[in-house]
């Protein structure tokens, strides 16, 4: 009968055998008491060493019986690992582990359809690895990753954000952290140094210089500072308040359908893409409870153009979220004027867009987003620090500062992890005079009501829930 095999680490049987000073066998066995006349000790027994491996092992000799035991347990222990590294080795032989080798190798994993990501988290990560991590002369280029230390990654992404900005060393500390992962996981190395490495920004004295050389070059061009972005603030009663008298003023707003699109935005909390996917098989107006389900957003692909992806961001972001059932109202009327234009042209809008083009095709987000950022900079405006994502941030915000568990918002806006929607997007420095009143003020429009402007800036001073 064939013996069963053991585990790896695991023992059968142990056998201690005593020795006299000449070396002559006095007594062997189960041994754990002191033999007479014996002045060394030496155990052995079957050991498994790796899945599917077992083997006899002989410790070194001791001179007791207990350290005997000891000695052989420590001598199968190094067996294993042994294995273990070796089996390691032989597995991911083929894995690069200098610097450039493996960026290159994750650049092709980025692309291949094992990595799951979204087409526009490839292109963010493919252009990052060639602007950070695979430029020519690369200060890592040659070094192996475990050679790198936790204080040299950390020093880099210091000279990224001086050099390049904020912006760019968040990109590369991501990407630094999925790589490192990546590594741990084949074997590359054996600890991450990207973990903890924190938030790096521009040093003070960095931020000091730009400004003044900005402020220099301005002056000499006979130009306006341009605003710097500010990526954590929200909109007031009074920023909405502008912001909608502008463009229900504009031609080129009403004509590219933004000031629905906004109030979308405002009301439900979607990425400008996630908005201008919406199909109306996606937006659910009947019964006490309308709302829309989020499931594609528009993205331009090289080689293919323009499309609807028929997933979102990340698997958290496929949610159904409810809306005030002003904003159906808004939405109803859209659907009644889209079906209205379908009956007269029968090649209209065929994908069922809720904001088509002029020509009923998908909309370019990058086009809509330029548009809202030339409205932000309109002098009747003055919100040049702001970008389209405000919208996304107010809603946000507006839900925290009514006491929303961070839990559900995270929920309604996509997110996997509820502390980044409490860091990210609740603006704490606001006054509370937006929460409530704004989002309800806003969709307090009904077809008779073209100025939203009225509704805002009319809205009862008590704070409102947002109907859910």
């Amino acid at each position: 009968m064939a013996r069963t095999a053991l585990q790896p680490g695991e023992t059968g049987n142990v056998t201690v055998t005593a020795y006299d000073e000449q070396g002559t066998k006095l007594e062997s066995g189960p041994i754990t008491r002191r033999v007479a006349g014996a002045s060394t000790y030496q155990a052995r027994a079957r050991a498994g060493i790796a899945e599917g491996v077992t083997r006899q092992v002989q410790g070194p000799k001791a001179g007791t019986a207990t350290k005997a035991r000891a000695n052989l347990q420590n001598r199968i222990d190094a067996l294993v690992t042994e294995a273990e590294e070796l089996a390691e080795a032989k597995r991911y032989a083929g894995t690069p582990r200098e610097w450039t080798a493996f960026a290159k190798n994750h650049r092709e994993h980025v692309l291949s359809d094992d990595a799951d990501y979204s087409d526009g988290t490839q292109r963010i990560y493919r252009e990052g690895l060639d602007n950070y991590f695979l430029e020519a002369g690369h200060r890592f280029d040659g070094r192996r990753l475990d050679s790198i230390t936790h204080g040299e990654l950390k020093d880099w992404l210091k000279d990224i954000a001086n050099d390049r900005g904020n912006g760019a060393a968040h990109t590369a500390r991501s990407l630094l952290g999925v790589i490192y992962r990546r590594a741990l996981a084949y074997g590359v190395v054996t600890a991450d140094p990207a973990a903890r490495l924190g938030k790096v920004k521009r040093s003070r004295r960095t931020e000091e210089r730009l400004q003044l050389e900005a402020e220099a070059k301005a002056t000499a061009e006979g130009k306006e500072l341009e605003a710097e972005k500010d990526h954590q603030r929200a909109l007031s009663r009074e920023d909405i308040a502008r912001l909608f008298a502008h463009l229900e003023g504009s031609k080129v707003a009403q004509r590219n359908s933004m000031t629905t699109i906004a109030l979308v935005m405002f009301g439900t909390g979607l990425r400008i893409g996630e908005a201008l996917a919406l199909t109306w098989g996606h937006v659910h107006l009947e019964g006490s409870r309308p709302s829309v389900t989020v499931a594609a957003t528009t993205v331009r692909k090289d080689g293919v153009g323009l499309y609807l992806q028929p997933h979102t961001k990340t698997a958290n972001g496929m949610r159904t979220v409810p809306i005030a059932p002003a904003l159906a109202e808004v939405l109803e009327g859209i659907r009644v004027a889209d079906r209205e234009r379908a009956q007269l042209e029968p090649t209209w809008n065929p994908l069922g867009l809720v904001f088509p083009s002029e020509r009923g095709t998908i909309r370019d987000r990058s086009n809509i987003h330029n548009r809202f950022r030339k409205a932000f900079d309109h002098k009747d405006v003055s919100l040049e620090w702001a970008t389209p994502h405000v919208f996304r941030r107010t809603y946000a915000t507006n839900l925290l500062l009514q006491g929303q568990s961070p839990i559900a918002v995270a929920a309604l806006l996509g997110h996997t992890d509820p502390s980044l929607t409490l860091k990210v997007y609740g603006d704490w420095k606001s006054t509370p005079d937006i929460a409530g009143t704004v989002l309800e003020g806003l969709f307090s429009v009904t077809a008779n009501t073209k100025a939203v402007t009225k509704a805002v800036t009319e809205a009862p001073s008590e704070n409102l829930t947002l109907e859910s």
